[in-house]
């Protein structure tokens, strides 16, 4: 135990398992025969094993019983709620794309993404996280494209060729939440967003330019090319 406990998960669940049964272990060493402790009713609390009269640190418990460490591995699952309900967040996106006719140059002129992620803590953080994945998006589906030349090379491996949206490339976004705490998932009813914003931006301007256009583009980004071909 002097080294801790050792955990095969990383979810904070599985290592109070762990410790739990470390601690379970040294108590059990320390009320054994031969232990300091031999039939005594023993405790643990706060780094010391105590017993009917005295107490003792777990480390000097350890060396009386000539023992270098104690270890264990504790391991955490969901439970079987998890193949009852869905506790996924949840987003959908929509847009309005203007497509000029002359040029095949498309642009999206508003932008809204509705979201069901549970109980919002700080609704000002999770807007701004959605609002960026939502111009993550718009980049992607009309900017973001790696060129790579016939000797594997990157043709354009730097800021001036590699295509960004700016401030004029987006528009007015508009971030929305449902608001419905989660408390399946846990007390706070609250749900993780991560990176949920730019899923199915690139497919709802994708959708937008085919109404516009009546030109399907299955690929991103959607170039001027790819609108100028037809």
């Amino acid at each position: 135990m002097s080294g801790g406990s050792t955990a095969t998960a990383s979810a904070g669940t599985a290592i109070m398992v762990a410790a739990t049964e470390v601690i379970d272990d040294l108590l059990a060493l320390a009320s054994a025969p031969g232990g300091p402790y031999e039939g005594q009713e023993v405790t643990y609390a706060d780094g010391r094993v105590y017993g009917t009269d005295d107490t003792v640190p777990f480390g000097e418990l350890l060396r009386a019983v000539g023992r270098e460490s104690l270890s264990a591995k504790g391991s955490s699952a969901p439970g079987e709620e998890m193949t009852k309900h869905s506790f996924s967040s949840f987003g959908a996106q929509f847009c309005e794309v203007r497509v000029h006719r002359l040029t095949g140059e498309a642009r999206v002129s508003r932008l809204l993404g509705v979201f069901d992620a549970g109980r919002i803590i700080n609704e000002k953080l999770a807007s701004s996280q959605l609002s960026g994945g939502l111009i993550w998006g718009v980049s992607a589906a009309l900017h973001e494209g790696l060129e790579i030349e016939s000797d594997g090379r990157l043709a354009n491996a730097d800021f001036a060729s590699y295509l960004l949206p700016v401030n004029a490339d987006i528009p007015a976004i508009d971030v929305e939440f449902v608001q419905y705490p989660d408390t399946l998932h846990n007390a706070v009813g609250a749900r993780g967003i991560g990176e949920i914003g730019v899923v199915g931006v690139a497919a709802a301007i994708a959708n937008a330019i085919y109404n516009a256009t009546g030109i399907r583009v299955r690929h991103i980004p959607i170039t001027i090319e790819d609108l100028l071909v037809h």
